[in-house]
């Protein structure tokens, strides 16, 4: 089970969608969704009836559900506490997690702001194999011209 950390309501939904789409059992949870909605939500989720949560910062704080195992930041959160609410979404009861924050090189300063709140560095790793514009899918074509 998984949370997936956006920035936006809008972006949220959008992500959820696409999640939906690709046939992953996903629901979104933000600010816009009336208290019953969020609470079906939140019951589906922990009877692990979706696997992946998309939620804006109101899920950050007061979130406690076990089993789950992953955090993704997809985007920065707007400053360094709320990125420690985040991250503790996971690994809870003593059991183990993973928090992954997606950042592009003009996320810097927000991650030092993060490392120097938290008083440790975070581990980067790069994905410099996808160059701006190339989809994971693409491949070359060999023989045939190839559009995107």
């Amino acid at each position: 089970m998984a949370v997936i950390f956006c920035r936006t309501k809008r972006r949220a939904k959008k992500l959820n969608d696409a999640l939906i789409a690709k046939g992953f059992e996903s629901d979104e949870l933000h600010g816009d969704l009336s208290q019953a909605k969020r609470e079906k939500v939140m019951k589906r989720f922990r009877e692990a009836k979706i696997q992946y949560l998309v939620a804006t910062d109101v899920a950050a704080r007061g979130l406690d559900v076990e089993g789950i195992t992953h955090v993704f930041n997809y985007d920065i959160p707007q400053d360094p506490e709320s990125y420690i609410h985040r991250i503790g979404r996971t690994g809870r009861a003593g059991g183990k997690g993973l928090a992954i924050t997606f950042a592009a090189p003009k996320d810097r300063s927000a991650l030092q702001q993060i490392e120097k709140s938290m008083g440790q560095k975070i581990e980067r790793r790069s994905i410099d194999h996808l160059s701006p514009g190339k989809r994971v899918e693409d491949r070359p074509v060999k023989n045939k011209k190839h559009r995107r």
